[in-house]
């Protein structure tokens, strides 16, 4: 499983909306997200931020990662978003053995 950030920023229509009927959109990211196999681990809105909301998903992979964010991006309500990929120690000890095994192969120009 991959884990992502990703960071959404509403319409201003689509904030009305959300404000005026209560709507839980964390249950439509959850829907969403476990509708291509991931998991939507936290649901969090940001305060003082370019942002209204960020999401922090473990999904199989880029391809259902990236399917997720078109559906959401392209449904009309999001006017700009961030991704970010993120990953934990386990992941950061693979990149210190790779760094290790390939260093001595790298030359910089010149």
């Amino acid at each position: 499983m991959a884990l992502f950030m990703w960071m959404a920023k509403y319409t201003p229509e689509a904030v009305k909306a959300i404000a005026e009927s209560g709507s839980n959109r964390e249950d439509v990211a959850r829907a969403t997200v476990e509708a291509a196999g991931g998991k939507l681990l936290g649901f969090y809105g940001l305060v003082g931020q370019d942002y209204h909301v960020a999401l922090l998903c473990d999904m199989p992979g880029i391809g259902e990662y990236v399917g997720v964010v078109l559906a959401a991006s392209l449904g009309g309500a999001i006017a700009d978003f961030k991704s970010i990929p993120m990953y934990d120690m386990a992941e950061a000890t693979k990149v210190w053995d790779t760094y290790a095994k390939v260093k001595s192969t790298y030359a910089p120009p010149g």
